[in-house]
């Protein structure tokens, strides 16, 4: 038999070197070399900003005194004015974290240093027109609790009160022995919401005969106290930019001449839970990088009003 390889065995059989195992490739379950020793460590995941809710309560108690004015887009009030800031501070942060405060009124910008006191335990005063440092124990705000963050006083002239009035008087009848008496109240067209528990008093001259008094039907439930010569509407809620007229009528004394007009001084009582008669502007951010967190603000606004017109 001859010995001599046969090409075609040689390329069907021919022998395979076992292939070296690769390291790298190895089950996982057993580490190489290379990785002993060298296994980075994870960095911790990076901790979110506490989340404060804060919720800022205005209040402000007016009284005003209206101008005459023929026109009622022309009428401006003589207005004092005493308000509140208050907050409520919530976080499941076991302490309340510090951020920055600022509370300015655009209308009055230079004078919020004299204007504004501010709770000196609670915050950190910079300047009028700076952000303050405030800073309110935990133990303060438990309970949903209001901690009260600064009050301030102004009296100012204002063009554009959240209502308006106007009062008109006509001398009717043979010889003027009538007047007849309307009175117009309108909500502003910039409130932010509607003015409510609307208590309107006017005054009857004592330059008219009261039993002759008579109110014209209409809206607010208008009644005459003769006692105390006053006649009053009530009206619950009247809508932003909306108006209402009321109307009376009565004869006047024989002796008033045919010029003269009676006078009916008015007094109106209103309030609103979604504005306030200052243009009031708080401000709320972070205080630094050293103490993150996120805030979640938002500002209630209210006023109660007594407001004349002589």
């Amino acid at each position: 038999m001859s010995t001599e390889r046969d090409p075609f065995d040689d390329l069907v059989f021919r022998h395979v070197s076992p292939r070296a195992k690769d390291v790298t490739s190895s089950n996982s379950n057993t580490p190489s070399n290379n990785s002993i020793g060298n296994t980075s460590r994870r960095s911790p995941p990076a901790r979110r900003p506490p989340r404060v809710i804060v919720k800022l309560y205005i209040h402000e108690e007016v009284s005003s005194t209206q101008d005459k004015s023929e026109s009622i887009d022309e009428i401006s009030s003589h207005v004092l004015l005493d308000g509140k800031v208050e907050a409520s501070i919530t976080t499941h942060h076991p302490l309340n974290p510090p951020f920055s405060m600022r509370i300015s009124d655009p209308d009055y910008p230079e004078e919020t240093q004299n204007v504004f006191q501010f709770a000196s335990n609670l915050m950190t005063f910079y300047g009028p027109s700076e952000f303050n440092t405030l800073c309110v124990p935990k133990a303060m705000t438990q309970n949903y609790n209001k901690v009260k963050l600064a009050t301030y006083h102004r009296s100012v002239t204002k063009k554009f009160m959240p209502i308006l009035v106007q009062v008109k008087v006509i001398r009717v009848g043979a010889d003027g022995e009538f007047c007849r008496v309307a009175v117009q109240i309108r909500s502003n067209l910039n409130n932010a919401g509607s003015v409510g528990d609307i208590d309107i008093a006017m005054a009857v001259p004592p330059t008219v005969l009261s039993k002759t008094l008579s109110i014209v039907a209409g809206p607010g439930n208008g009644y005459f106290d003769e006692m105390k010569r006053v006649v009053r509407w009530k009206v619950k809620e009247l809508e932003q930019g909306s108006s209402v007229v009321f109307g009376a009528e009565c004869k006047v004394l024989p002796s008033l001449s045919p010029e003269e007009v009676p006078k009916f001084p008015l007094m109106l009582r209103c309030n609103s839970v979604e504005d306030t008669v200052s243009s009031l502007q708080i401000d709320c951010r972070q205080l630094d990088e050293e103490h993150p967190v996120n805030l979640a603000v938002s500002i209630n606004r209210s006023f109660q009003l007594l407001h004349r017109l002589p």
